[in-house]
C-alpha cells in the first residue's frame, strides 16, 4: 500500500505523497513546536499569515512622484574637449503598501550623479567617466538589501587606425570598487573589454 511505500520516499514538494500528509505539495518543515524529547516537530510548509507571503508584482495604484533630474554640457571645440555631467534627486523612495501596512522601495537611490570628460586626442578618442550611488534599499521579491554607496571610474579609448579599422579599450570600474549593483545579482568589479570593429 501506499504508506508502507513512503518511507522510502523523499517528499520534494510537487504533488508528492507522504505517510504523514497524504497527497500535497508542501515540503515538511521545523515548526515552532517542540516534542516531548526537546526537538522541534516537522510539519508542512504552509504559509500561514500574510507575512509569510511574498506579494510581487502589485500594483500600487495611483501614485505621486517628484524629483529633479538636470544635466549640462560644456562644449570646448578649439580644444576638441567636452564635459557632461547628470544630477538626479527623488524627494522620496518608497511607497506605502496598504496589503503589508509597510513602506516599501522604489528600489532607486535618493540620489546619484554622473560627470565625464571626453577629449578628441591626436592619437584617438579618450573618455573617462565617473558615476557616484548613493545607499538606498532594495526589494524585490525574495531579494532583500542594502545597496551602496558607491563610486566608480572608467575610461574609454578609440582609436581609429585607417578607413576601415578601429581599436576600441574599455576599462569599466578602473580602481576595482566590489559592489552590487542589485540584490541577487552578481558582484561586480573591475572589467575590462577590447575590441576590433571594421566598416566598409
Amino acid at each position: 500500500n501506499h504508506a508502507q511505500e513512503a518511507q522510502y520516499w523523499d517528499p520534494v514538494g510537487i504533488d508528492e505523497y507522504s505517510a504523514i500528509k497524504g497527497l500535497s505539495e508542501t515540503e515538511m518543515i521545523e515548526t515552532p513546536i517542540i516534542g516531548t524529547d526537546g526537538k522541534p516537530l516537522t510539519g508542512p510548509g504552509r504559509a500561514y499569515t500574510p507575512t509569510h507571503s511574498i506579494l510581487a508584482p502589485l500594483n500600487y495604484g495611483d501614485v505621486s512622484m517628484s524629483g529633479i533630474d538636470l544635466g549640462l554640457t560644456f562644449l570646448f571645440p578649439e580644444y576638441n574637449l567636452s564635459f557632461d555631467t547628470n544630477f538626479s534627486f527623488y524627494s522620496s523612495t518608497e511607497y506605502y503598501n496598504k496589503l503589508t501596512k509597510k513602506n516599501d522601495p522604489i528600489n532607486a537611490p535618493k540620489f546619484k550623479m554622473n560627470a565625464g570628460i571626453n577629449w578628441g586626442s591626436p592619437i584617438g578618442d579618450i573618455s573617462i567617466k565617473y558615476r557616484h550611488v548613493d545607499q538606498f534599499v532594495w526589494k524585490d521579491g525574495i531579494w532583500s538589501g542594502t545597496i551602496g554607496p558607491y563610486d566608480l571610474f572608467d575610461l574609454f579609448y578609440t582609436f581609429k587606425v585607417n578607413q576601415y579599422l578601429e581599436f576600441n579599450f574599455t576599462a569599466q570600474n578602473i580602481f576595482d570598487k566590489v559592489h552590487k549593483e542589485m540584490i541577487g545579482g552578481a558582484y561586480m568589479g573591475r572589467q575590462l573589454i577590447m575590441r576590433v570593429s571594421t566598416s566598409l
